[in-house]
């Protein structure tokens, strides 16, 4: 097949686009679409977390149950089947396990941790209590002591207690329990030892004082608490169940098809959840998902895959009197994820000259059609990020240098390039960014063939660093540092999918996670993106915003920072 120029491909793309969201079920057709609308403003990251801001710990005492009040002026009512839309199918019904919203949109309204993040709050990132009613934190800010709230019962009907707290995050810990390397062990680190004095007391010891410990724990995925005997009986498999203790039960999951979450009538909090069910279905073709949003089949559009902007665009101006439209940034990179210990991508000088290849505000105007913002640092845009001023400064940010490139991949011993396969998740704004990665390769040289595989066969080849070079995309729960660059970068975390290891890199990554008062810790901070515009184990090129929309009948929805957290369905309810 002919390569066709960037220029060209960038605007086959863009009519593409065009051509498909202005279709739709014959059954329906959608209002014409117009042009492609002006990017979304770009919408700036959150304040860190209220509980825990990285300048002080929090104060020793109980935090305050509950959520944010809701307004007098309506009050939410109960009953009622929130219908949702969302893109595929998850690799297993195990959150401690995956990675990907497909998971998070069934399993995050049937599980409860210790805390959670406010879901009234947002944009602001609040920690609240969840199972416990409270928490005091040691003089010496290393020792967490958490009290259960009373009656809490698995949907099973046994009871909840710090034992199962306990083994729930052991289970992230250690691959004897049934899981061979969480990719969330990372964030747990730090933790020294969990205790269970008794069955309504958690206490929790860190090997060091860390400012983002409860924003952690506070994200579902790592915080899901499981009942102890029923993993050990199933040997550590919980792939196909779910059985948490949250607002909601899982009835039913039909691969393709759909899935059922009833409401959970003997849920610890007595005046949750308002809605009687909520039906998922399962629609992988964005603009059929679409059209089952406009034409009320479903009330709640998954933000992922995302919506395509000519559709937000369509909302926006001939559907607003009918459905809510939002957006909001998501902390999910896009760009060339290399595995470094295989060559030629061990070689540094071919990465940068990647790097070097890509015409960033290009591929960010193609790739997400202008949703999102510039990015290179390993970073998502937030106050954490290195500034404006000293990005712009560096080679192949603010436009690509190929000449500089071409150079590289000569030195490195390439004069006339490679052929190299990339691998490829297959949903639409992952195969969008493969096509534009795959162009702006080949102008130094590197002809890219694209592997393109279903979520299940992709996250297996990941995982097990089966590849050379990924041409895809990640997200995080949060922007800080912690759960963006420990993720990613640190050695021997499981989503460091390319093997990148900096003994000093890891050295500040720790020196950071020490650091309370917030402008020291950002230095640190900014010292490891340095590192890693060097050593480029990853050659970002943007960062998203996502569109979220929902009919008006339905309240109690705020979209969050990530759209992980966008699947707690406890507060939503229908107003007809």
């Amino acid at each position: 097949m002919k390569r066709h120029g960037a220029s060209n491909l960038i605007a086959c793309l863009a009519t593409l686009g065009l051509v498909m969201a202005s279709c739709g079920p014959a059954a329906a057709p959608p209002p014409a679409a117009k042009a492609v609308s002006p990017a979304p403003a770009a919408t700036k990251a959150p304040a860190p977390p209220v509980a825990t801001a990285t300048g002080a710990q929090p104060a020793a005492k109980a935090a305050p149950p509950g959520l944010t009040p809701k307004s007098a002026s309506e009050q939410p009512r109960y009953g009622g089947i929130l219908t949702v839309g969302t893109g595929g199918d998850p690799p297993s019904l195990d959150p401690h396990r995956e990675t990907t919203s497909y998971n998070y949109s069934i399993t995050t309204s049937a599980y409860n941790g210790l805390v959670k993040y406010d879901s009234q709050a947002w944009p602001a990132m609040k920690v609240v209590s969840d199972l416990a009613t409270g928490w005091q934190l040691s003089p010496d800010g290393k020792v967490y002591t958490f009290n259960l709230a009373k009656g809490v019962k698995f949907h099973d009907g046994a009871p909840m207690t710090a034992e199962d707290v306990k083994f729930s995050f052991e289970r992230i810990r250690d691959p004897q329990l049934g899981l061979a390397k969480s990719p969330r062990r990372q964030q747990l680190s730090n933790v020294a030892s969990i205790g269970a004095p008794d069955d309504s007391t958690v206490k929790i010891t860190l090997g060091y004082p860390q400012a983002s410990f409860l924003p952690t724990i506070a994200a579902f995925y790592t915080g899901a608490v499981m009942e102890k005997r029923l993993v050990l009986e199933k040997k550590g498999d919980m792939t196909k169940t779910i059985m948490g203790t949250g607002p909601f039960k899982f009835k039913d999951y039909t691969s393709g098809i759909s899935f059922e979450l009833v409401k959970n009538k003997d849920y610890f909090l007595k005046d949750r959840p308002y809605l009687d069910a909520v039906k998922g279905y399962i629609i992988a073709d964005r603009f059929a998902r679409f059209a089952a949003l406009r034409t009320r089949n479903i009330l709640w559009l998954s933000p992922f895959p995302y919506m395509a902007v000519p559709q937000a665009k369509m909302v926006e101006e001939q559907l607003s009197d009918k459905i809510n439209l939002k957006w909001a940034f998501h902390p999910a990179w896009y760009g060339a994820a290399f595995n470094v210990a295989r060559a030629p991508w061990s070689d540094v000088r071919v990465r940068q000259a990647v790097s070097l290849s890509f015409d960033r505000k290009k591929m960010l105007a193609v790739g997400l059609e202008g949703a999102g913002l510039i990015g290179m640092s390993g970073q998502p845009p937030s106050e954490w990020a290195l500034p404006e001023e000293e990005m712009n400064k560096v080679p192949g940010y603010a436009k690509p240098d190929i000449e500089a490139a071409k150079k590289l991949m000569a030195e490195a011993g390439f004069p006339n390039g490679f052929r190299t396969e990339a691998l490829v998740w297959a949903t639409p704004v992952h195969q969008a960014f493969a096509l534009l990665f795959k162009d702006a390769v080949a102008a130094v040289g590197i002809t890219a063939d694209l592997n393109v595989n279903e979520t299940t066969v992709y996250n297996d080849l990941r995982f097990r660093k089966a590849f050379g070079v990924m041409a895809s995309a990640s997200g995080s729960g949060s922007t800080d540092p912690d759960m963006v660059l420990g993720d990613y970068y640190v050695t021997d975390s499981a989503q460091n999918f390319g093997g990148y290891s900096n003994p000093q890199f890891d050295e500040l990554y720790v020196k950071q996670v020490r650091t309370l008062d917030t402008t020291e810790r950002r230095k640190i901070v900014w010292e490891m993106q340095r590192i890693l515009l060097r050593d480029v184990p990853i050659a970002i090129t943007y960062w998203s915003n996502v569109a979220y929309a929902w009919w008006k009948e339905v309240r109690g929805f705020n979209p969050p920072v990530s759209f992980f957290h966008a699947f707690g369905y406890q507060e939503i309810w229908i107003a007809k």
